[in-house]
Parts: structure tokens; sequence; C-alpha cells
């Protein structure tokens, strides 16, 4: 039980017609903050005390009901110890007693539900996310604490973006985030929103969304948290009475909406601004390919490629999963060749452990290296492909000289003498290649300097060369396969 909740219900019941409430612990409490949800008008006094009564009927049903007795007529209807004695045939010392036991046995009971409470909630929330189970994460302890931090601060900024290239791990740390939030008070509830339309698994390769399946519009947006935060009667609503009566709820209590792979929805770039119309006290987090460094008003956090310490524990990790004792047990060198050709790329690091189960660890490499097989051409289709297809031809001509740069980045000078675009017009290939997270900056704010993560580099000096002698034409790979019903929307 929360260690100062014994005496807050005292105080509860001492102030129940003379004053508020004191916020802690009550404001960290879920059961409280469903009561606030629950009222038209949210008072967070009446909320405490509705938690209070609830549990004080339950007390009346245990045990005869003597001791709620005791406790409705000395504070709620402000009898004296005396009077409360007189008329219930005890002494003074035995009131104050049976009291006393009654104020333990209702914190109990208080605490009970809020344990129960929390519990379904965290279970509604896992049931929503689209990784079924808890993913264990490598590198990103620092970021995920940092992120919850942010979403649990109660103040601007309401929009959070995580961004990276594909397969870098953004929706493992939007999953874990919403994970580690889901039983806590700060948000009434948490709704997940997956703009997704295809996923990569390492198993069975690429995979296209269900034929027919929309991109994400603002009214399916709107639609979905209605459905998931179970406001079922804004969901007959015209679309703009729809979005207004969303809006008051959402700026009345905190909520956290997570809208996975943002950059894949129907004109994103118009999503956003409506986002912010709906945020606050709300909370929005938000993953995507694509940079949103240029809006105001969302903090965004880069994700790098993992580094080499935490490549190979991942690559152990998963060899430990599959049982394969030979992979979980090599020398660091020989699965530094794995690091030195996918980089940090959890998806990619993934995909070739699981290709080791069949060939030798330098096949393996050697095909990633060379873009060879159905899968790693379908790796590269999914991490690069549709950014590809929104580069200009500068941008694709700084790009593509990108692996000529020194791994710790080249600065504009450098850039220009091997692109031979003009330093002067470097800015806006730059601008979308960072956007577009095909590039990082690195450096300092009085020397920028330019790099690309390792799987990127293996990439551009193979499977791009293929790329460019094609037209805007698809690659010619086997057609994707189907999401499947586990790709549906959960409840």
């Amino acid at each position: 039980m929360h260690k100062d909740l014994l005496e807050a219900v005292h105080t509860v019941l001492r102030r129940w017609h003379s004053g508020t409430q004191d916020d802690l612990p009550w404001g960290e409490m879920l059961t409280v903050a469903q009561h606030l949800a629950a009222s038209p008008t949210p008072d967070p006094d009446l909320a405490v005390k509705g938690v209070v009564l609830e549990a004080l009927n339950s007390l009346e049903e245990q045990a005869g009901g003597e001791g709620a007795q005791i406790l409705r007529l000395r504070f709620l209807d402000g009898y004296t110890a005396t009077a409360t004695a007189n008329r219930l045939n005890l002494t003074e010392d035995v009131v104050f007693k049976r009291q006393r036991t009654a104020i333990s046995d209702l914190a109990h009971i208080i605490w009970e539900a809020e344990v129960e409470a929390r519990s379904i909630k965290e279970m509604r929330i896992s049931e929503r996310l689209e990784i079924k189970d808890p993913p264990q994460l490598f590198g990103l302890d620092d970021k995920l604490a940092h992120l919850t931090t942010i979403l649990t601060s109660g103040e601007s900024p309401w929009l959070v973006a995580v961004v990276g290239i594909g397969g870098i791990g953004k929706t493992s740390l939007a999953d874990a985030s919403a994970r580690a939030l889901s039983s806590r008070p700060s948000f009434v509830d948490v709704a997940w929103v997956s703009a997704r339309q295809e996923r990569f698994v390492v198993w069975d390769g690429l995979q296209d969304a269900p034929e027919g399946t929309p991109a994400l519009t603002v009214e399916g947006l709107l639609d979905a948290i209605i459905e998931q935060f179970d406001f079922r009667d804004l969901s007959k609503l015209a679309p703009d009475s729809k979005k207004e009566k969303l809006r008051a709820r959402l700026k009345r209590l905190p909520y956290l909406v997570v809208v996975d792979n943002l950059e894949t929805a129907d004109d994103y770039r118009a999503l956003v601004p409506d986002l912010m119309t709906l945020a606050g006290p709300t909370k929005w987090l938000l993953t995507s390919r694509h940079s949103l460094h240029d809006y105001s008003g969302i903090l965004s956090l880069n994700l790098e490629e993992l580094s080499a310490t935490d490549g190979l524990a991942l690559l152990r990790h998963e060899a430990r999963e599959r049982g394969m004792l030979d992979v979980t047990t090599a020398p660091e060198e020989s699965l530094l060749q794995i690091y030195e050709v996918a980089g940090g790329n959890p998806l990619a690091l993934k995909l070739l452990v699981g290709q080791m189960h069949t060939l030798s660890l330098p096949r393996v490499v050697d095909a990633l290296r060379q873009a060879r097989g159905q899968k790693i051409e379908e790796l590269y289709r999914f991490i690069y492909w549709r950014s590809w297809q929104l580069l200009d031809k500068e941008s694709q001509q700084v790009l593509a000289v990108m692996p000529l740069v020194a791994e710790s980045g080249g600065g504009l000078a450098q850039i220009a003498a091997l692109s031979e675009v003009p330093e002067e017009q470097l800015a806006a290939p730059l601008n979308q290649l960072v956007t577009l997270c095909l590039v990082n900056v690195v450096g300092t704010l009085e020397a920028r300097r330019y790099g690309i993560h390792r799987l990127t580099e293996t990439f551009l000096l193979n499977e791009v060369l293929k790329w460019q002698t094609q037209s805007r034409a698809m690659p010619a790979l086997k057609p994707a396969r189907s999401f499947g019903p586990a790709y549906s929307a959960r409840k």
C-alpha cells in the first residue's frame, strides 16, 4: 500500500465538509483519474471523495458494517465521538479504537481497488500494441527514461517525435514507453494507432498491409481514438462536431496517443497541425522516418544505430532466443564481421542471425554486402525504397558519394568536391537527406559534419546501383505478402 495513503484517507474524512484535499497521494492514483474522466465537470476534490465513498460502501458490506457506520457518523454526518458512542451504545474509547481500525481497512480497500484498476488498464493497453511481447531493448535505456520523463512532465512539449531510419527501433521504443506508462495514473488512457502500410518480418520478409487498407487520415485517426477510449457518444457525430467534441475531452484530461509510422499517413504534413490542436494536456508520441524538426512545438528524439557493444549484445540475445549456441558463444571478432556491414540496425542484425541458422557467417555477411537473396533485397526495399523515391536528382547524387566520406562525417567542402554539387547549393539536398533520416548531422554548432549509418553505406555501395539503372519503377522483387489478420487494429 502507498505509504502515505492511511494518513491521506484520515485527512479526507476530517476535511469532508471543510476544505480541499491534498494532491498526494491522490494525484498519483488511477482510480481518482478515472473518476475525473467519468465526470462531465471534473473536480479533483469530488473525485477523491468518490473513491473514498466507493471504498466506504465496500467496507459497509464487510464484518457487519460497524466500522463504516462509525466513519459515516463521525465524519460524513459530523457527530462527535461522544454522540457516536451514545448512538451505538459504545464507550468513547471503543469508538476511537474501532475508528482507527476502520480507517486502516478503508485505506486497504482503496489500495486494492487501485491495484486492480492499474492491472486492468495495463492489460487493456497491451492488447492495443502492435508488438505482442514486450521488446528487449538494447542501447535505449537512457532514451526510454528520457522519453517517459518528457511524456509525464505535465507540461509542454505536448508532441514528441521519435525519428530515425527504418528498422532502427522507433516502434520498439514507443512500445516500451506505452508499456511503462500503461499502469501509471499520468494518463487516463493510452491509444495506439498505426499508419503502417508495410512491415518486415525477419522470418517471413516484406509484407504489405491487406489489400484495400486505407492510408491513415485525420478522420481515421479520430475514429481510432474514439473507439479505443470508448467515447461511444462521439462515434455517430458529423466529422466537424466529432473533432470538436474529441478536442474538448483531450483538452480536459491527460491522455496519451501514439501514432506509429506517421510518415505513411495520408498527407502527414497536413495531419500534424491537426494533432497540435488536440494536444495539451493530452500528449502525442509520434514515430516517423521523416524528421519533424521544422515544426515548432514538436520535440524530436533521433535514434542512431547501436554501438558495436550493444549490437553484439543484440546478436547474442537473438541467438539465445533461437537456441543457436554457436552464435551465442562466438568470439567477438567473428560477430564484428556482421556489425561491419550491417552496422547497428536492429532489424538487419535480427535478419542476419536468422539466416545463420542455415548459412555460414561468411556467406550471410557476403549476401548482405552484395545485396543477394530475396530477404536481403526486401530488407533494403523496406528501409530505403520509399525515401529513395522522394529524393531529387541532386539529393541522390549527394547520398551516393556519402560512403566516401570519413566515418566521423564530412564537411560541406568535402561533400561538394565528391558529389560535384557546388557547396553553396548543398543546403537543400542535405536538408532533404537529413529530413528523411538518410544522413546524420554530427559535429558541433560551429562545425557541422554529415555521415551515414553503416547499413546505409552497404546499401549505397551495392543495391542502389541497381536502382539507379531503373526509372521510378519498383525493384523487381517477388510480390510482398499480406500482413494477415494479425495486422488488424487491436482495441
